[in-house]
């Protein structure tokens, strides 16, 4: 059923329930259609429930239209894509959720992609249609869907690709963190009882290290006079965000914990040191029956415990930060203890929270060829009770093929089922031009030398020691990117992705001193502060390192 026909059309979009939300759902709709077919829908102002045919029908109330017993329960995001007698349905479960909808029905009949925050592609035709009949159902299979990179921090680049739990922004150049429905996020301990307030009076509410009191550890989870002041303070923060249902009382970012006798005894219990924690955890929980504590199974305590007591109000994220990254987690004799502790959280949670890793974080920059195991660890993960999800990509600007991994990761944490084959091949296609076959060939390639050097890929990895970056493979990489930057040579857009993603590679061989001369190395160094300006890279190791400091410490004498 042609809905354009030859840039012109007799429907319009019909807005149910007139709510503001609802209100941009329709223009979402009208401006995009028009973008892509010159042919403007006009915006019913009534709507005449005998006269349906030749509309766009967006509503909140499928079962007006549908009975409830055909389509599953859509819960709070899910939303239904239909056509009936000449009518077009975008029926959802939410306001949001319609807005969802939308941007589905857009990609799905008239050929858009939400490449970044700043580019779509707008594909342009005198014809778009959906098939007699159709009835499609969508809800997401996570609750929560995070995904950490900068591009995803944009609301607008969140809702088309129905991630939720996005609340970070840029604020007068500062990034501004934030997670959805979250009072504290992680590592907490020290927010909740602050060593520069507390560490001179009561030393013995820290981590006893190596026999001493330390103020750069943890808490001493079992100390209840500690316990007293964390739930007192919590009580201040909850108070000015009353609204955040979850709050983390978390273990710092070291592994100086504590070893005095109680603590040592409850880890020695629960055969992990989460044991200590989840006694400190608890006792919160309790005091704040109505939030959701949350804690992290993270480093030292990611370890699942072998008994354990566990108040129904206490919320684990599970960390996967050990795992090798060159081969699926389930497939991966390296992974073999993660995946274990993931079945015994099992039992204990209904509701797992993933906390993820897909970059590579001692050199942001460098290949990381990781893209093919995204969909099978994401399969893995939901087929073992995970059901929200943080996919830690770059919390700096930019990095190896970043727009690239994150599109995938934002489809994959809405379906770990998708076609991500053709959805990375749609997304090569437009985001590249002419120049995606020898993209497509440099990652493939990559990906190939990888699994041949039977090495492991770890996030904390260098481009020296990776045997798919030998010197014999170097000039083979190369050679895809000449032919890439050859194809696109009379496009600018194109040309500086192509350069981009290039960036990688030139780093690799910069870092690992493969060039063949001076002459060589001076020419990649101009390459990369050029292009590393032109597109705003600002850092190539995660918080510290930027492309000036990076690029000064080659050009010094060595």
């Amino acid at each position: 059923m042609k809905i354009i026909d030859r840039h012109s059309s007799a429907y319009e979009i019909a807005v149910v329930k007139k709510t503001e939300t609802a209100l941009r759902a329709a223009e979402i709709l009208r401006k995009y259609i028009c973008d892509v077919t010159e042919c403007s829908l006009p915006i019913a102002e009534k709507i005449c429930e005998k006269c349906l045919k030749n509309k766009i029908i967006l509503d909140v109330e499928p079962f007006v239209y549908y009975t409830a017993s055909s389509y599953p329960d859509l819960g709070d995001e899910g939303f239904i894509i239909a056509e009936k007698d000449g009518t077009v349905f975008i029926l959802a479960a939410s306001d949001t959720s319609l807005i969802y909808g939308c941007y589905e029905f857009l990609e799905k009949y008239f050929g858009c992609l939400w490449l970044t925050s700043s580019e779509d592609y707008i594909p342009h035709m005198c014809t778009a249609e959906i098939p007699d009949g159709t009835f499609e159902v969508s809800r997401p299979a996570l609750n929560y869907r995070e995904l950490y990179y900068r591009d995803s921090w944009d609301p607008v680049f969140a809702e088309k690709h129905k991630l939720n739990g996005q609340l970070s922004f840029v604020k007068e150049k500062k990034v501004i963190e934030g997670h959805k429905n979250w009072g504290f996020w992680c590592h907490s301990f020290f927010k909740l009882v602050p060593p520069s307030e507390y560490f001179d009076d009561h030393p013995e509410y820290f981590s006893l290290v190596d026999g001493e009191r330390v103020k750069d550890g943890q808490l001493c989870c079992t100390n209840d006079e500690m316990i007293a002041v964390a739930i007192k303070n919590l009580r201040k923060f909850i108070d000015e965000k009353p609204e955040a249902k979850y709050w983390s009382v978390s273990q710092n970012d070291t592994t100086r914990f504590c070893t005095c006798e109680k603590c040592k005894k409850l880890d020695e219990e629960a055969g992990s040191h989460i044991g200590s924690i989840m006694y400190f955890v608890n006792k919160v929980a309790e005091a704040f029956p109505d939030k959701i504590i949350s804690t992290l199974s993270y480093w030292y305590s990611r370890t699942a415990p072998k008994k354990i007591e566990m108040r129904e109000n206490v919320h684990i994220m599970l960390c996967n930060i050990e795992c090798d990254r060159s081969k699926p987690i389930p497939q991966n004799p390296q992974c073999e203890s993660f995946v274990k502790d993931l079945a015994v959280w099992h039992n204990y949670c209904e509701n797992i929270f993933l906390w993820d890793y897909d970059i590579q974080f001692a050199n942001l920059i460098s290949p990381f060829p990781n893209l093919r195991i995204l969909a099978p660890n994401m399969k893995f993960f939901y087929e073992n009770n995970v059901r929200s999800i943080f996919n830690q990509g770059n919390r700096e600007k930019n990095g190896d093929f970043w727009a690239l991994r994150s599109y995938l990761l934002a489809k994959l944490s809405w379906d770990p089922y998708c076609d991500i084959n053709k959805i990375r091949t749609d997304f090569i296609n437009a985001y590249y031009g002419p120049a995606a076959p020898y993209i497509d060939k440099y990652l493939n390639t990559m990906a190939d030398e990888l699994e041949k050097t039977g090495e492991g890929l770890s996030i904390f990895g260098h481009p020296q020691d990776e045997k798919f970056l030998s010197g014999e493979m170097i000039p083979i990489y190369l050679s895809y990117f000449n032919d890439a930057e050859n194809a696109v040579r009379d496009d600018k857009k194109y040309l500086l992705r192509v350069e981009e993603d290039k960036l990688g590679l030139v780093y690799a061989i910069l870092k690992a001193k493969l060039y063949n001369s001076e002459d060589e190395k001076t020419e990649y160094i101009s390459f990369f502060r050029r292009v590393a300006t032109e597109t705003g890279l600002e850092k190539v190791e995660e918080w510290k390192i930027t492309v000036d400091m990076f690029l000064d410490s080659l050009t010094k004498t060595e």
